[in-house]
């Protein structure tokens, strides 16, 4: 019997049976469609409410609603009737009517209602013809970013409030009930991202008006900025670090900017990630190939781990030179057999030498052996992604990753905390999330926190300028 490192057979009858692209039985690592539906664009909200259930671990107990629309009547919503009810008017019907209509329009906008308290984002709900798509996009904001982190659970299970009427209104809500916790599908890459991503909330979540209008927004970008780090990474090969964050230079909304400009340059701003989007779809199937192997281990649901070039290489590399050698052969072996799959068509020749070489070769053979539009409509999914909030279009320069001015408050409000920190060292906590600024940038956003008096400015030099905490 031979002993595979490269399990080869497994790989080529399961693609054969497919007959199609497939990978395997290896975890996901993002979200994406092939089909590319858009339906993200201007809706990343309403994501949130499957995220923060599964992070919960509940669901909506449709049972215990009188009415399926019961908070999505643009008319009249049951909840608003259902909480007055329980209120004592004396028998005047006006007072219970003008009750209901300022419910409907404290809790309600167009259908949806308002999340007025974090345990209220647990009832946002979507259409289902979005289902598939936003469960999938909860999934892995759940599996990655929250990581069943129990601080942010508590957040919005917590039903503790200050105010009489939320109170009232948290009381009267029963719609929820556990729901057994999903199985894992999407693998953990980008921890430093993850980390920063949870502190930042839970800092947030000691000012409460604060969080519920900035929760979204900050969700929104980490789950970009993730999207956009496994592209850069994936694109690294075996050079890739993954304990490191790649940042991206953003441009501020307001200010003019000109091609010469770090935004807009084709390798450190957007431009660089709508031109490579198209490889993340084989950059995804080629390491869930190499992924099927003896040096990983299979997850509680049967899945093996999805394990990068660069952290692959090294595994390899820490078995000794033989082993290494035998994996090559393996993997050259393996670039023949894909080569050979009745629905590729490939003919790129293999003249690799090493592993990382060969890595490159797989990779590039699974690019020509797949469906160019199908790549191009994957990777876009990273600019539907961005719209409306993270991209702006700049004439001739095209889109360049955009900071609004509330957002940069918000960022700045997560990287400063509790204690002033300098000037310079802001800017690094930006870059520690993935946003690069160019010296321009810089001088505007030092301009603006002059005239909001957020900075302590001791003299005219970087490390003796103080950004004070915001909240």
């Amino acid at each position: 019997m031979v002993i595979e490192n490269l399990y080869r057979e497994f790989l080529k009858e399961h693609l054969v049976n497919k007959n199609k692209h497939d990978v395997g039985k290896v975890l996901d690592v993002l979200p994406f469609l092939s089909k590319r539906t858009r339906a993200i664009r201007g809706n990343f909200g309403k994501v949130l409410g499957e995220y923060i259930r599964l992070l919960c671990q509940v669901e909506i107990d449709k049972k215990a609603i009188k009415k399926q629309d019961f908070y999505t009547s643009a008319d009249e919503n049951d909840l608003s009737e259902h909480i007055a009810s329980k209120v004592d008017f004396i028998e005047d019907e006006e007072a219970s009517d003008d009750f209901i209509r300022f419910l409907d329009q404290y809790l309600f906008s167009k259908e949806e209602i308002k999340p007025i308290h974090p345990y209220l984002f647990n009832y946002i709900t979507y259409e289902d013809k979005q289902k598939n798509e936003f469960k999938k996009y909860a999934q892995f904001m759940g599996d990655t970013l929250a990581s069943g982190n129990r601080e942010l659970r508590e957040i919005f299970k917590n039903k503790n409030t200050e105010d009489i009427l939320t109170e009232l209104i948290l009381s009267q809500l029963d719609a929820l009930k556990e729901a057994k916790p999903s199985d894992k599908q999407y693998q953990q890459l980008v921890q430093p991202l993850i980390t920063c991503y949870q502190e930042d909330l839970l800092y947030l979540s000691k000012y409460k008006d604060y969080f519920l209008a900035s929760f979204p927004v900050l969700t929104h970008f980490y789950t970009l900025i993730y999207s956009c780090q496994l592209l850069l990474k994936f694109e690294q090969f075996t050079k890739a670090n993954f304990d490191e964050v790649h940042p991206l230079y953003f441009a501020l909304e307001w200010e003019s900017i000109n091609k010469r400009r770090k935004a807009a340059d084709d390798l450190e701003g957007f431009k660089f990630i709508k031109e490579k989007a198209k490889n993340l779809f084989p950059h995804i199937h080629t390491i869930s190939h190499l992924s099927h192997n003896a040096l990983n281990k299979e997850s509680s649901n049967d899945r093996f781990q999805f394990i990068p070039y660069s952290i692959l290489y090294k595994k390899i590399q820490d078995r000794g030179e033989a082993f290494e050698k035998a994996f090559l052969r393996e993997l050259k072996n393996w670039i023949e057999d894909y080569k050979n799959l009745p629905f590729t068509g490939v003919s790129i020749p293999d003249n690799s030498d090493s592993i990382p070489e060969a890595f490159e070769v797989l990779f590039e053979c699974l690019k020509d052996g797949m469906s160019t539009g199908v790549c191009e409509k994957y990777g876009r999914n990273i600019e539907d992604l961005a719209s409306n909030q993270f991209l702006k279009s700049r004439g001739s320069l095209g889109q360049v990753l955009n900071i609004k001015h509330d957002f940069l408050l918000l960022i700045t409000a997560v990287s400063v905390k509790d204690k002033r920190i300098p000037l310079n060292d802001l800017f690094k906590e930006f870059e520690k999330r993935g946003i690069a600024l160019d010296r321009y940038s810089k001088k505007e956003v030092v301009k603006l926190f002059d005239n909001l008096n957020i900075i302590d400015k001791k003299s005219d030099s970087g490390d003796a300028q103080y950004v004070k905490p915001i909240l």
